[in-house]
């Protein structure tokens, strides 16, 4: 802002304290000091002893209403011309008070404000102070603060009538006035409301409250930066054998950030592991076409495939596992882990999975973001998709996803992606992505165990693997023990498959002696009652009985259930058919819904737009 060189304005010359006593001109002033000497000066040397206070000079026209703002305008008028007299009589401050219908001492308040504040039309306006200074003691004050930080800055959360006794008490103890409500309430509207929220609600709520700088780095071509995470899907499934409701499963998503297009998804029974990141790598990195035409939707187009440049994923215990390092070191990907309470570095997939599960809210057996949202819905009686059919909704919703505008883009995202590579100066060699080999590419990603190979072959979770593709490996080792990678599918130990490090291939090792099929879980769940029954035997083959009697406890316990539900089913509709006898009212037969129970719904135009 400006400072005018007024008579009485306090300046520095010299390192003395002067006082402007008239405007020569351009280059010269003539000062005044206290002791009465005079001196003459060039204005470019003159320094103010503080600096100019401009606490009402951010508003401008556009702020102001018009007659306020040519009000303001006629007040510095009419003061510029008052302060450019040297010597003023008060005849000519009343006259000047006169015309803008102030008293005299306000008139002086402008003038002192002219002087401090220059001359801008805002200094003028009405309303131009700060806010009011506060007029609690010293000691009021520290014990405010204290109650703010000790008492009201606390997870609990407590109240503003319960800060304003805390403030009494204290108060009182230190043999004080306590303050008024509404002065305490005002402090704490003073307080950082980000510092507050945090330590109130927690980072979460803080950052909300931060202000946003900067930006996620662009990225210049499809796959330079892929974002991936998984979130448990919004839907209750079905078991395809039975309709029975089992749960909710695990939806994982592969995003590009160049062109915003899904490049892959998987979903599984799972929790979050290293089997579903690597089934989402799999189906993101390979073509889809065979992966489509499984589930019956080779009409659908999802030309995706290649190599992430950067992976960038949360420190979930499945994206921090050795299989998935493993995978990422082999393939040359870089790994971007994002900080513990950061989501908002993840913001994209974040955005995307939102969007994704209102999808599902539409579906029947929808569970909602939240139990509000759900209100009276009862998910349990209207669950009807099994994982194939979920993989299928999902696979189409993704299909509506990449051929809609994104508001990010401006463009789709499938034709955004495949423009990238029909760049006219693009060499050949990038106009086609890099082609993975879908016989291991899910193998290296896999979790892994390092096993030496002895003459009864390998041992893995108490089993033993073996078969005639291992002679070679066990020749060449002559008999020694030489640790090599085994790698296992959690989903099933029917087989294993280990590394031969010469020529970097895999080799599937089935069961030495045959057996069922079982997963991870099931073998530790068996091993588990072997222990807890303390069981002297804990042979491989004791080891599968435990399996097999566990899944008939499993499937009696299933019997039963469907049969006592069964019969609550049929006492209710016998019990609803006896009272309509006895009120003489039958009623209609209920309707038949609009497509089978335990089928999916058909997908409307409406819903994928």
């Amino acid at each position: 802002m400006e400072r005018l060189l007024l008579p009485g304005t306090a300046v520095e010359h010299a390192g003395r304290a002067w006082r402007v006593e008239r405007a020569l001109g351009a280059d010269a002033v003539l000062l005044r000091d206290e002791a009465g000497e005079v001196l003459v000066a060039d204005p470019a040397t003159l320094c103010f002893p503080e600096p100019m206070a401009t606490p009402n000079t951010c508003r401008d026209q556009a702020q102001i209403s018009p007659t306020a703002w040519s009000e303001a305008c006629r007040r510095r008028d009419v003061l510029l011309v008052l302060a450019a007299q040297p010597a003023r009589t008060l005849a000519q401050v009343d006259a000047a008070a006169a015309a803008l219908g102030l008293h005299r001492r306000q008139t002086f308040a402008l003038l002192r404000r002219l002087r401090t504040h220059g001359s801008a039309p805002a200094v003028f306006l009405p309303g131009h102070g700060g806010p009011r200074a506060g007029r609690l003691g010293a000691a009021v004050e520290a014990i405010v603060t204290g109650a703010i930080e000790q008492h009201y800055a606390r997870p609990t959360r407590p109240s503003l009538l319960s800060l304003s006794r805390e403030v009494d008490a204290r108060c009182a103890a230190a043999g004080l006035a306590p303050p008024s409500a509404k002065a305490v309430a005002a402090r704490v509207r003073r307080c950082d409301r980000a510092w507050l929220a945090g330590r109130r609600e927690g980072g979460a709520r803080r950052r909300a409250l931060r202000l946003l700088t900067g930006a996620h780095p662009a990225a210049e071509a499809p796959w330079a930066c892929v974002q991936i995470d998984s979130t448990p899907s919004d839907v209750q499934l079905v078991r395809e054998a039975d309709r029975a409701v089992i749960g909710r499963a695990t939806a994982t998503f592969a995003l590009d950030l160049y062109s915003r297009a899904i490049l892959g998804l998987s979903v599984s029974l799972d929790a979050p592991s290293t089997v579903t990141v690597a089934s989402c790598l799999e189906q993101a990195c390979l073509p889809k076409d065979d992966w489509l035409a499984r589930r019956g939707l080779a009409h659908l187009c999802w030309p995706c495939w290649g190599r992430p440049q950067v992976l960038e994923y949360d420190r979930g215990a499945e994206n921090t596992a050795a299989g998935i390092a493993r995978g990422l070191q082999r393939y040359g990907i870089e790994a971007r882990v994002r900080p513990p309470g950061r989501p908002d570095l993840h913001g994209h997939v974040e955005r995307l999975i939102g969007t994704m599960m209102q999808r599902l809210h539409e579906r029947l057996g929808s569970t909602f973001g939240s139990v509000a949202q759900r209100g009276k819905a009862r998910p349990e009686e209207t669950a009807c998709l099994t994982v194939g059919e979920l993989e299928r909704v999902l696979a189409l919703v993704v299909e509506a996803y990449n051929g809609t505008v994104h508001e990010a883009t401006g463009e789709r995202p499938v034709e955004r992606y495949l423009a990238w590579y029909r760049q006219p100066g693009l060499a050949d060699a990038e106009r086609v992505p890099p082609r993975m080999d879908p016989a291991r590419f899910l193998l290296d990603f896999l979790p892994f165990e390092r096993r030496a190979l002895g003459r009864g072959g390998l041992r893995l979770f108490r089993i033993d693997y073996s078969a005639a593709s291992l002679l070679p490996l066990w020749r060449r080792d002559n008999g020694r023990r030489v640790m090599r990678v085994v790698v296992y599918d959690p989903r099933s130990l029917a087989r294993v498959w280990v590394l031969d490090e010469a020529t970097g291939e895999y080799i599937g090792v089935p069961y030495r002696t045959p057996r069922p099929d079982m997963t991870l879980a099931e073998s530790e769940a068996a091993r588990a009652r072997l222990r807890s029954l303390r069981a002297a035997d804990r042979t491989e083959p004791r080891l599968f009985e435990s399996v097999a009697e566990i899944r008939r406890i499993e499937a009696k316990a299933a019997t039963a259930t469907a049969r006592r539900r069964a019969e609550r089913a049929r006492e209710g509709r016998q019990a609803a058919t006896e009272a309509r006898t006895r009120c003489g009212d039958e009623a209609p037969p209920p309707a038949a819904p609009a497509f089978p129970v335990g089928e999916v719904e058909p997908f409307s135009e409406v819903e994928v737009t």
